[in-house]
Parts: structure tokens; sequence; C-alpha cells
């Protein structure tokens, strides 16, 4: 016997996303953790932060991924968190090899520090654009007179 399998329910993935979300969202309680001691690490909060963004989109597939308007929200920010990173990587990795070549530790930049704040960023503007679009319905007959 197994868990009942209906049509369209995404049992699999969601289950998948809950048990990737449960290292993402210890890393992110390990980084509030020493940031609340005093120990803030700049690198660790920004990686923590990506983490913890990861986190909040596994968990909410993984509690609400049966619902189409939930799954499209969450594609919303998934799709936001990998244009803002892509475009962020690239500045921060391609940026310092145009403006300084001779700097060996330039790319490090767009791997660290502006690839995971764009994921960030681009994932909270992607779930902001979702929650708000205006969108285009047809006008009821009230609003054709």
């Amino acid at each position: 016997m197994g868990l009942p399998v209906t049509h369209g329910s995404y049992t699999t993935p969601r289950v998948l996303a809950g048990l990737a979300a449960l290292p993402l969202t210890a890393l992110a309680l390990m980084t509030i953790g020493t940031a609340y001691r005093g120990q803030f690490d700049p690198i660790g909060g920004i990686l923590g932060a990506c983490s913890s963004a990861i986190a909040i989109l596994c968990w909410w597939f993984a509690l609400r991924g049966e619902f189409p308007e939930s799954r499209a929200r969450i594609l919303a920010a998934v799709m936001g968190g990998f244009i803002l990173g892509a475009i962020g990587f690239a500045a921060g990795f391609l940026g310092p090899l145009i403006l300084k070549p001779d700097a060996n530790q330039g790319p490090l930049l767009g791997i660290f520090v502006t690839g995971p704040l764009g994921f960030v960023l681009g994932a909270l503007v992607g779930w902001l654009y979702s929650r708000y679009r205006v969108r285009g319905e047809r006008p009821t007959e009230f609003a054709k007179r």
C-alpha cells in the first residue's frame, strides 16, 4: 500500500521539494543564529538569504503545490529569481574582468555576492509581480453599459 495517487496532485515533486527544503532551512537557521550571536559574516549572510529564499520556495511548493494559482506564483518567483540572479551573476563576474583584468579575485563577486543577491531580489520581485499584477478580464454586462 502506498499513498493514494490522484491525477494532477504533484505528490512526488512536492515530497521531493519538502525534503530539499529541510537542509536549506537548517542552513538558514544557522545563519540567523550566528548573526544573532554577533558573529555576522556578510558573505554568509548573503548565502543564508539565498538559501532562505530557496527554502521558502520549496516549502511553498511542498505545502501548496496542488493549487494551480499557487504554482503559477511559485513559477513567477522562481523565474524572477533566475533572471535577476543571472543578470547579477553576469555583472559581478564579467564586470571585474572588463574593468580590472589584472584582479584575480574579481569574478568571485558574481559568484558569492551579486548572483545570490540577484536571485533573492528577483524572487521577491517575481512574487510581487504575480501577486499584484493586473489581470485582463473581460468586461461584465454591467461594465459594458
